[in-house]
């Protein structure tokens, strides 16, 4: 028996209807308060001014625009059933994918504010959408999600949140993905070496695969926990670092993974539209389980590149951080 797996990183798409709306909803909010309310830095992690400061939430109105790449690697590898009878042989591979996304910011009340989101994604996923091939598996996806969050940017962030996605490839199945995270930051303040955000990240999405004949169910599972901290070398220079485990359940198999994430964020002050650059990689073991044959651990490796545009957002990376994403 012979699998190939293609490891997921999100990928190009339209969704231009999508997109044309969430603009009309920012613009709708208040124009003016883009250039308004700002608030301001000085220094290493400084604090806010108090004049034209945004609410303790500060959920001032603002867009952002964010494209990426990525490439990754999978090694090869053999395992083995548990008479040692039959072989399952998963040959290395690499893939690529990349995806668009646009969020609008808005407050709601004091510290509670809300995200909307369109996005959409080209590329290469872990598992095809019929559960039976694995390999060169292209898939395009196209989505929104929404979010709340509680927020006070001198101290921490609380966002809960969900989403749905239409994804489509050659053949007769498709799928609809629908899924909840929650996220919590904790902003720590400039100690003596700068200021550093903690992250803890949990995500759920389930998987309805549509369009196959049989009774056979392919639906899946996928559970995403992610630690990261984040230290400000200065106030427009950031760099992550964290552990991710991710699983993913289908009725007949199952794959696990163990990485550790890296991640360097650097904002280029540009007139009117700040340019936010991100460049990071990954390296682990991923882990595929299929009765009767023993799990495997290959490693796994890739990297990821990318930028965000912001409208009416802050003029550092630490304010946009903690007081506008």
């Amino acid at each position: 028996m012979k699998f190939r797996i293609d490891r997921f990183r999100r990928a190009t798409a339209g969704g231009a209807t999508r997109l044309a709306a969430v603009v009309l909803l920012v613009l709708g909010f208040a124009p003016a308060s883009f250039a308004d309310g700002r608030t301001h830095h000085s220094g290493h992690g400084g604090q806010a001014g108090a004049a034209g400061a945004t609410s303790p939430g500060g959920a001032s109105p603002n867009l952002g625009c964010e494209v990426d790449f990525s490439f990754f690697e999978i090694e090869s590898t053999d395992t083995f059933d548990s008479q040692g009878a039959g072989t399952l042989s998963i040959d290395s591979h690499d893939g690529h994918s990349g995806s668009a996304a646009l969020t609008a910011v808005f407050p709601i009340w004091g510290p509670l504010g809300g995200r909307a989101q369109v996005r959409g994604a080209y590329g290469h996923r872990l598992h095809s959408l019929d559960g039976l091939e694995r390999g060169n598996n292209e898939v395009s996806a196209s989505g929104a999600g929404v979010e709340l969050f509680l927020r006070n940017p001198d101290r921490y962030a609380l966002a809960v949140g969900g989403g749905w996605d239409r994804l489509a490839q050659d053949g007769p199945a498709d799928a609809n993905e629908f899924g909840g995270h929650v996220t919590a930051r904790a902003f720590i303040p400039d100690l003596g070496l700068g200021p550093v955000d903690w992250i803890l990240h949990f995500d759920f999405t389930h998987r309805q695969v549509d369009g196959l004949p049989g009774s056979t169910d392919y639906d899946a599972d996928r559970y995403v926990v992610r630690v990261q901290s984040g230290w400000y070398a200065s106030d427009n220079v950031q760099l992550l670092f964290g552990v991710e485990w991710d699983r993913f359940e289908e009725e007949f198999s199952s794959e696990e993974g163990l990485e550790g994430i890296f991640e360097a964020r650097w904002l280029l002050p540009v007139p009117v539209v700040p340019v936010e650059l991100r460049a990071g990689g990954f390296a682990g073991v991923s882990e595929f389980k299929r009765p009767p044959f023993r799990g495997d651990r290959r490693p796994i490796y890739g990297a990821r590149v990318g930028l965000v545009l912001r409208y009416g957002a802050g003029k550092t990376l630490i304010e946009n951080q903690r007081r506008y994403d």
